[in-house]
Formats: C-alpha cells, structure tokens, sequence
C-alpha cells in the first residue's frame, strides 16, 4: 500500500504517493487536465529528479511508454520535496487503456525501478514484432 503524504494549496490538494512523485488533485477540472471521472478529480503528475540526463530519459520513457501525448513541463522543483527539479505532467490517466501505462504503473515503476516496467514495455513489442513476422511469413507462404 503507498503511503500518501497530502498538503492543501488553495483548492488543490498534493499527495505524495512515493519519494520522487507528487500528483496534484482538484475537486473540479477547473483547467482541463481532462483525466477526471465520475469517482476520481482531475490530476497532475510532478515527477523529480537531480540530473538533467534523468529528464530526457524520463520524457523519453513517457512520450514512448506512457504515451503522453499531453503537455510535459520541466521545472525546478516546488511540489516534489528532495529533489532539484521536477516534471509536470498533463494528461495522464488512473486506469486508463490496458495498452497504455497509466498512473498505477508509473507509481508501481518509482517502488520497483523503472527499468522493470521498461523490460516489460520491450518484450511487449518483441512479441509484437515475432507475432507480425510470423503473420507476414504465413501470408507471404
């Protein structure tokens, strides 16, 4: 079970589900972050980190992986405590397309590494590839 860690910011509420990622909740999508649902508000995504190197791989891995398509912001760190700076994140779901990695899979990848789900995201799309070259190979047979 994670460990919430919350503080108000005027109609805002910031829970720090893990070390290194904050999401940020609001009772109504007042600025259309568009991932709320009829028992879940509206939320933002604060990732941190400490190395610039760790923000390209993280955008990377969140444009790839994640499939955000939305904006991601990098900025020195105000709501993710311990690290310098942080990314914010719009659009991202709760539990959203089982194809998509959503929050529970970035939050499960910040508690057991991220380089985990990334093995589990690259043998997803080696089995596509064998499964579409054994497909063309029956085709073209």
């Amino acid at each position: 079970m994670l460990t919430q860690i919350s503080t108000q910011f005027q109609h805002f509420e910031f829970n720090q589900l893990l070390p290194g990622l904050v999401i940020c909740e609001a009772s109504r999508d007042l600025h259309g972050w568009g991932n709320a649902t009829a028992n879940t508000p509206a939320f933002l995504v604060y990732l941190g980190y400490n190395v610039p190197s760790e923000r390209d791989e993280w955008i990377a891995k969140l444009r790839l992986v994640w499939k955000i398509e939305g904006e991601i912001l990098d900025r020195p760190s105000q709501r993710v405590k311990g690290y310098w700076h942080e990314i914010k994140i719009r659009g991202m779901r709760r539990y959203s397309d089982p194809n998509v990695f959503d929050l529970d899979y970035l939050s499960e990848s910040q508690d057991y590494g991220l380089d985990f789900l990334t093995q589990l995201w690259q043998m997803k799309l080696e089995l596509f590839v064998y499964e579409d070259t054994s497909d063309t190979r029956l085709l073209t047979s």
